[in-house]
């Protein structure tokens, strides 16, 4: 039981090791490891929240952690992408840029606000996760990159401004806020339910 209680940290782990690893994959042509590894990481970040509600063990520290793994795998990805496929990377380097824009100020603005990195695990954030791992596995694959992009592009447009509403309607900083709705009702005093997926 004791072993059970430290899955979701060491799929937490599993994804760090994850970002270093997928930019030598992309760099040395293995589009399809790379490819098979995000769905894998996706897949743990998934779980690592669904384990450690049932265990009793989701705390603030893990799911701050789970954010920021989470933020460096991605980046990792773009990274290891970008070395695999320049020429599709680079001719979507504005949607690529405006996702990467998106999520540095909605930490700016819990940081600017809190003091510390926002880990909302939105359900906008969930779709985004999602639309970056089809999106990825994609390009990756070399299939398709107008379909790809255009999938990355709509999850970022969904989660960009409920990230933000979310950080800016927030009374103090909390973990695991559904959607800006919730944030408004925590505002005016009102109970939530709370979920931790990821």
């Amino acid at each position: 039981m004791r072993l059970l209680r430290h899955v979701p940290a060491i799929l937490i782990a599993f994804r760090a090791v994850a970002a270093l690893t997928v930019i030598p994959l992309g760099w040395s042509g293995h589009g399809t490891v790379l490819a098979a590894l995000t769905l894998l990481a996706t897949l743990s970040d998934i779980f690592d929240g669904i384990i450690a509600r049932r265990l009793g063990v989701s705390t603030t520290g893990l799911r701050r952690t789970d954010s920021i793994v989470d933020l460096v795998f991605w980046l990792a990805t773009v990274a290891a992408l970008w070395v695999l496929r320049p020429t599709v990377m680079t001719a979507n380097a504005p949607i690529i840029a405006a996702a990467i824009g998106a999520e540095i100020v909605q930490q700016t603005i819990s940081i600017w606000r809190f003091g510390r990195m926002a880990a909302t695990h939105a359900r906008s954030a969930k779709l985004f996760g999602l639309c970056l791992l089809a999106g990825f596995m994609i390009v990756a694959l070399d299939g398709n990159a107008a379909i790809a992009f255009w999938i990355v592009g709509v999850g970022a447009a969904v989660s960009a401004p409920d990230g933000w509403a979310i950080v800016l309607l927030l009374p103090h900083w909390e973990a695991d806020i559904p959607s800006a709705l919730d944030a408004w009702r925590l505002r005016k005093g009102q109970a939530i339910r709370r979920h931790w997926i990821g």
